[in-house]
């Protein structure tokens, strides 16, 4: 694969993973992750492994009633990703109450799957218009 068809892929699968937020898919995103992927929110600490963040994940989803990732920009360079994002969130369906600024980065490993995952976003923002406090049991 040339360096160029291996950016191509990876740009693909994370407009993939981010068109499952939109579909609310729990399943199809997970299965755009591997198993050991590492998953950080800055600053919180990171959660690693498909079974604790399949619950982060799971838990956002189920508390969303629609979700929409307004991709800005989209890149890549070798195996990793830059997504530019607005990210709206409906969590009473009354309407977008979340308008979230976030640069998504994320690291493919050869297999093409996303191994890590780095959302830096304004966490006061989340909590002060209605995101979830999620914590692992």
């Amino acid at each position: 694969m040339t360096e160029e068809e291996k950016v191509a892929r990876n740009v693909a699968k994370v407009r993939e993973f981010i068109d499952c937020w939109e579909a609310l898919d729990f399943d199809h995103a997970m299965r755009c992750l591997s198993d050991d992927i590492v998953y950080i929110n800055q600053p919180l600490e990171p959660v690693v492994g498909q079974k604790d963040v399949r619950q982060i994940v799971d838990g956002i989803m189920k508390l969303s009633k629609r979700v929409h990732w307004e991709l800005r920009n989209c890149f890549g360079r070798g195996n990793v990703v830059v997504s530019e994002r607005l990210d709206l969130w409906d969590f009473d369906g009354k309407g977008w109450g979340l308008a979230l600024p976030c640069i998504g980065m994320f690291d493919l490993n050869e297999e093409g799957l996303i191994c890590g995952w780095r959302d830096y976003f304004d966490n006061q923002m989340w909590f002060a218009n209605g995101g979830p406090t999620l914590h692992l049991d």
